[in-house]
């Protein structure tokens, strides 16, 4: 499967073109403008250097969070409008289940859980079966409500991962550095193609915020008073 896949749900932007999980072209962007104007320059160059066109690709994959919400919003935003130009499918990805993807696949093993710093004192926790599906969506927790989700042995990774184990009263646990960039949604979205997991339509791609805005206006009230 050729894959275009991308990251924009966290600080970082990446692109990649990706042959069955391996990588053809990968371009990063930090600094400078943001993501919504970074991104498309990175597909563009990683397209070129990969010496495919979007006729060539069998299907994208994007991160749909949780994570920053401009971030998310912008990786959506470029994979709903590809898909709905030239007809390909997309596979969407957990932040979390991104950075769960390399170790998911070395068994025997522990259970993985990917945690991610949400800020504002909470973690965004998802966990994987020794299998490695999901166990559940991605939620948001306090540090020490996480850790009262990690009985028995785990494998951590992730940013957030160093939060959670002052509460885990001398409970053994791995904590593996985590990637989050294109390279790891790419492999999340191969590793779901195997496990026969369809991608979705450009409409039916959604994001994954795992809580709420801080800033949200109210609902059918306009931002401004307009006297009559």
């Amino acid at each position: 499967m050729r894959l275009l896949a991308f990251d924009t749900a966290a600080d970082g932007c990446s692109a990649g073109v990706f042959s069955d999980g391996r990588p053809i072209a990968v371009r990063s962007g930090t600094g400078g403008p943001g993501h919504a104007e970074r991104l498309p320059r990175l597909v563009e160059a990683v397209l070129a250097a990969a010496a495919t066109g979007l006729d060539d690709l069998d299907a994208l994959a994007v991160t749909v969070g949780p994570g920053s919400f401009s971030g998310i919003r912008t990786g959506l935003a470029a994979a709903r409008g590809l898909a709905l130009v030239t007809g390909l499918r997309c596979f969407p990805v957990s932040t979390l289940e991104a950075l769960a993807a390399p170790l998911l696949d070395r068994a025997p093993a522990p259970p993985v859980a990917a945690l991610l710093d949400a800020r504002r004192g909470e973690l965004f926790l998802q966990r994987f079966s020794d299998e490695g599906t999901p166990r559940e969506e991605p939620r948001t927790l306090p540090p020490e409500a996480a850790a009262g989700e990690l009985a028995g042995a785990w494998r951590l990774v992730g940013n957030g991962a160093a939060a959670v184990l002052p509460h885990l009263d001398g409970r053994r646990v791995s904590v593996v550095e985590g990637r989050l960039d294109a390279t790891a949604a790419a492999l999340a979205a191969e590793r779901a193609h195997r496990r026969g997991r369809a991608p979705v339509r450009g409409f039916d791609l959604h994001p994954c915020y795992a809580r709420d805005a801080d800033a949200r206006p109210g609902a059918g009230r306009p931002l401004l008073r307009v006297e009559a």
